[in-house]
């Protein structure tokens, strides 16, 4: 079968890494020096606005995040510093372009900064992993890029392009005071999304050619050497919680649920947030032809979107007008991409001939090197951005965490699983080869 485009570009990008690297640097450069010698507008959302260029910690503090959650290597502690840097340099300053003409608060542009470095982390850890899978497997370094490109790569495609047309759709449907939030996410996604399928291959690459070996993979715990009742009663416990959470978010959402308190609707855009399910969820049919895993992923994004707004208003109170907007497209871009990574697992090992219990269990284990360091990431961004505001950004902030926390242990690496596998093989699409 002959590979796509994207597949093609990422593996072209591995084949010239110093080309690659320089290119993109040339072009944060380019980008960001008039800023920084003071002809950039100081407008709302830009890296000249002090409230946003205030939180270029994470550029810090995002690598060191990585490095606890993995044993790195000193060059890739430095792959992942320049990777982040430069994602987060380059989406700075498309926002500011972007800014002149849709007028972005700084809070948009911090809350864009912070899902940029999210998914940022975890297209690196995901392309990562596959590199250390390709490497332990015997394959070289040429081969283990087509093989991360096909794989990491197709998922970074995805992720992207669904995000993108989910986004585009908001801008254009929901209210106008959400279209600055959607502008912003969709240029740091299409930014992450084009550094995934270009700058990463060629960090990558420098990386796989190291005369040094790649840190090995920390020692998953397996299945078995759990109690049986240890998965039931972490089931039941994940969807109790789950469906708790997700009725007392449709109560606040249609009705105040207290006496001093207001309907989220009258602050939520429903038209929006419908938007960016439906197109999310005909993304994932497009992509893999599988009503199933279309309406799974329909349904277990509104049950987190009502679950994510129910905790944000249990714990934050009085809850902003903005705050329910902001979380939900905080809540789904970073999801959307882990459960497209999941997706394609869950699809490669159930075509490779594994039961639905076995693929289960072994795309978690798998997967969760990954999506487990991008969770800690996450955690680390949003509980630094909450500790150093003030008011109601600071309880935001840290009620989004516990939010981001519930739906990637319970929402993606517990439910999505189990649903995917419905079916079996037989419902998965095969490419024609």
């Amino acid at each position: 079968m002959k590979a796509s485009l994207a597949v093609r570009t990422s593996c072209w990008c591995a084949e010239h890494p110093s080309a690659v690297i320089a290119l993109w640097l040339v072009f944060v450069a380019a980008a960001e020096l008039p800023g920084f010698a003071g002809g950039a507008r100081p407008g709302d959302g830009s890296l000249s606005d002090p409230d946003v260029a205030a939180n270029w910690w994470p550029v810090v503090a995002a690598p060191i995040a990585v490095v606890v959650s993995a044993p790195f290597s000193r060059l890739l502690l430095l792959v992942s510093a320049l990777f982040i840097s430069i994602v987060t340099a380059t989406s700075a300053a498309m926002l500011d372009a972007v800014s002149e003409s849709a007028a972005m608060s700084p809070l948009a542009g911090n809350a864009a900064l912070l899902v940029v470095i999210t998914v940022a982390v975890q297209h690196m850890l995901f392309a990562l992993c596959r590199s250390r899978e390709a490497v332990a497997s015997g394959n070289d370094a040429s081969r283990a890029a087509r093989i991360v490109a096909s794989t990491a790569g197709s998922a970074a495609l995805v992720s992207g392009g669904a995000l993108a047309g989910s986004l585009t759709a908001v801008a254009l449907v929901a209210a106008p005071a959400l279209a600055p939030l959607a502008t912003a996410v969709l240029v740091v996604v299409l930014v992450a999304t084009v550094a995934s399928l270009s700058l990463l291959p060629a960090l990558n690459d420098r990386v796989l050619a190291s005369a040094r070996p790649l840190p090995p993979l920390p020692s998953a715990l397996k299945v078995g050497h759990l109690p049986r009742f240890v998965r039931p009663a972490a089931i039941a416990a994940g969807v109790l919680t789950l469906g708790t959470a997700a009725v007392y978010g449709s109560v606040r959402v249609f009705s105040p649920a207290c006496a001093g308190c207001r309907p989220l609707a009258a602050d939520l855009d429903v038209c929006g947030v419908t938007t960016m399910l439906v197109v999310l969820g005909l993304a994932t049919l497009a992509a893999y032809r599988r009503p199933v895993v279309a309406a799974a992923t329909f349904l277990l994004n509104g049950v987190a979107v009502l679950a994510g707004l129910g905790m944000l208003a249990l714990l934050v109170d009085p809850l902003p007008g903005w705050a329910p907007m902001v979380l939900v497209v905080a809540l789904l871009v970073p999801a959307n991409h882990l459960q497209i990574h999941l997706l394609h697992r869950l699809r490669s090992e159930t075509l490779a001939g594994m039961s639905r219990r076995n693929t289960v269990a072994h795309t978690c284990r798998r997967a969760w090197s990954a999506s487990g360091g991008a969770l800690l990431v996450t955690v680390v961004m949003w509980l630094v951005w909450g500790l150093t505001e003030r008011g109601d950004v600071r309880e935001f902030a840290l009620a989004t965490t516990l939010v981001l926390v519930v739906d990637t242990t319970i929402v993606r690496l517990l439910l999505l699983p189990r649903l995917a596998v419905l079916g079996g093989r037989t419902s998965w699409w095969r490419p024609v080869r």
